[in-house]
């Protein structure tokens, strides 16, 4: 129960209000202490969230023009 909570509280405090940067940079620390990390995960499942709100790709698309 513990370990839900944990990623409920850090799904609020860590995801809401950081910028991309911020995320992929959180990801990245997270992947380093722990590569099998399940924070790691939502950090990720967030980002490709906000590019694909934002129309990001994987070829490096920013979506602009």
């Amino acid at each position: 129960m513990f370990y839900a909570e944990a990623l409920h509280v850090a799904e609020r405090t860590l995801l809401d209000g950081a910028t991309l940067t911020e995320l992929k940079q959180a990801s990245m620390d997270l992947r380093a202490l722990n590569a099998h990390s399940a924070l790691a995960d939502l950090v990720d499942a967030k980002i490709e969230s906000i590019e694909s709100q934002n129309g990001y790709s994987d070829t490096g698309d920013t979506g602009a023009g």
